[in-house]
C-alpha cells in the first residue's frame, strides 16, 4: 500500500528526535541510519519508533550500507541517514538517490556528530520531492525543524 502522494509531512516527537541524535553522535565521524516505524494521519506521518541499523559500507565515513533485518517495520516508514562531512550536502545525493530503495528518506545533517538540519524527501513516479520534517511540541503546535537547502 503506497500513500507517498499524500503525505504532507513526518512528525518526530522529541523522543525519537534525541534517539537519532544519539544513534549519530555513537558512530559519528561515520554515517549513522535506521528506521522510523510510522503510523499515517491524514496528510501526514508520525514517527512511532526508532530502528537503528549498523553501517556495513566499506567507506563508513562517507556512506551508509545496512542489510536488511527481521525488524524492518512495514510501511509507512521512513528510512534515514546521516551526513557527517562538512563538504556533504543536507540533501540527497546522487549515490543516495540511485540506492534508496524506500519511498521516503530522511537525511540529518550532523558534521559535528549533532543533528544540525532534518530534511525528509519521498520518492515520486520520476523523483525525489522534498517533504516538511517538524516536532510535535504539543497536540496543537507543529513546529518545523531545522534544515540546511
Amino acid at each position: 500500500m503506497r500513500f507517498s502522494h499524500r503525505v504532507r509531512a513526518l512528525t518526530i516527537p522529541e523522543g525519537l528526535r534525541d534517539e537519532i541524535a544519539a544513534h549519530i553522535a555513537a558512530s559519528h565521524p561515520h554515517e549513522a541510519g535506521g528506521y522510523l516505524a510510522c503510523t499515517r494521519r491524514d496528510g501526514r506521518l508520525d514517527a512511532t519508533e526508532h530502528i537503528p541499523l549498523d553501517n556495513e559500507s566499506q567507506r563508513p565515513r562517507r556512506r551508509f550500507v545496512a542489510r536488511p533485518t527481521d525488524d524492518l517495520p512495514p510501511e509507512p516508514r521512513v528510512f534515514y541517514h546521516s551526513h557527517t562531512s562538512a563538504s556533504t550536502p543536507s540533501g540527497l545525493t546522487g549515490t543516495d538517490r540511485r540506492n534508496i530503495r524506500d519511498r521516503f528518506a530522511l537525511v540529518v545533517f550532523a558534521p559535528h556528530g549533532e543533528p544540525y538540519s532534518y530534511r525528509l524527501f519521498r520518492l515520486g513516479l520520476f523523483d525525489w520531492r522534498e517533504v516538511a520534517v517538524t516536532a510535535q511540541e504539543t497536540t496543537e503546535d507543529m513546529a518545523r525543524l531545522p534544515r540546511l537547502v
